[in-house]
């Protein structure tokens, strides 16, 4: 898929149930992490002052609000990794084969391939043991970063920068 004579880095991902949890997991860290503790906090301290008066419809209101909050907070982990399970099952094997080029990002799996232009990349999340790279709200890929060459590293962390990405 790389154009032909533009010097491509490839390398293979094997995925894992594990890689599936982490990547649920650091998606809902990055997405919701540190803002939605503090909310559901000051959401349950609102509900506390709350019963301390007798404002019972307050009360209710709120406990409601804050019980949906959480679900809610909650239901986004779950479905991302479900989601990472239902990906892993249909790969066969589970493993994808990645071409980095100076123009384009290709990646190739037992479910097809695809090529997409570095200024498609919105955002790379790069953790302690994966990165995310993030295309659209809620579509990202994910590799793990034992299996991610330093060289392809370079090759990210440049191109999306020079075409307008964020690197967080």
């Amino acid at each position: 898929m790389p154009e032909s004579g533009a010097p491509a880095v490839g390398f293979t991902v094997r995925y894992t149930k594990d890689h599936c949890l982490a990547t649920a997991w650091r998606y809902w860290q990055k997405r919701l992490g540190v803002r939605y503790a503090l909310e559901l906090a000051i959401g349950t301290g609102l509900l506390l002052l709350a019963t301390q008066g007798p404002y019972r419809w307050l009360e209710i209101a709120l406990m409601v609000a804050v019980g949906a909050f959480a679900v809610l907070g909650a239901a986004i982990f779950f479905i991302h990794w479900l989601r990472a399970l239902q990906g892993l099952a249909a790969l066969d094997p589970p493993e994808s084969h990645w071409t980095l080029t100076e123009d384009l990002v290709a990646q190739k799996s037992s479910l097809g391939e695809s090529a997409i232009a570095w200024q498609a990349l919105r955002e790379v999340w790069r953790f302690d043991d994966l990165w995310l790279l993030v295309w659209g709200r809620d579509l990202y890929s994910t590799i793990p970063l034992a299996q991610l060459p330093p060289a392809a590293r370079r090759l990210i962390e440049r191109r999306v920068r020079e075409s307008g990405g964020r690197l967080r």
